[in-house]
């Protein structure tokens, strides 16, 4: 991984991995699944891919990060989102309250106010579903985006979002991951 920006917080110099499987059997489907469907009343199969994964990472830049995701943790249902903090303030993006972004900006640390600022029609692909501020948007809504903003890449030979390159860098750091977690140890991506 290179010197460039990308993400939120810049490059990630090292990072180190660990995983768990949890439930180590289970019921396997007797037909298609789809999404978060448990499998019920099949036979049971061992467990082939991680139900926990955790990392932490140090960026280029100095900043520290952690990334976790459990697919068995109870009561989370699609919980996901990022927290950055910095000296100057502080962003936090929830995916369930996809159309709201929690800022804090000043230097009064554990006494600094978050506001919650709602997103509107001047925002991204906003104005095409949405008549006006804090009127939510689903899931659906982004994969039209999403869709919309690659034909646009396409057809300008410009990328209107993630990139081949943002791709084969995030590849990187899950081989890093994959790595880590099996030697147990830091590894460096720099």
């Amino acid at each position: 991984m290179g010197t460039r920006g990308c993400g939120l917080v810049r490059e990630i110099g090292s990072l180190i991995a660990d995983t768990a499987v949890f439930v180590p059997e289970r019921a396997r489907p007797a037909g298609a699944t789809a999404g978060h469907a448990r499998a019920a009343g099949g036979e049971l199969g061992p467990v082939e891919n991680e139900d926990y994964v955790s990392c932490l990472l140090r960026f280029v830049s100095g900043a520290r990060g952690v990334l976790e995701a459990s697919r068995v943790s109870v009561g989370e249902q699609n919980n996901y989102g990022f927290e950055v903090h910095g000296t100057k303030g502080a962003v936090f993006w929830d995916f369930r309250r996809m159309g709201e972004l929690g800022v804090s900006t000043g230097t009064a640390y554990q006494d600094q106010p978050v506001s919650t600022v709602f997103a509107g029609p001047g925002q991204g692909g906003y104005a095409a579903f949405q008549p006006s501020s804090a009127t939510s948007m689903g899931y659906d809504d982004l994969k039209v985006i999403e869709a919309y903003n690659l034909l646009r890449s396409v057809a300008e030979g410009k990328a209107h979002g993630a990139t081949l390159d943002d791709a084969v860098r995030s590849a990187t750091a899950l081989d890093a991951m994959l790595s880590s977690a099996g030697r147990g140890a830091w590894v460096s991506l720099a």
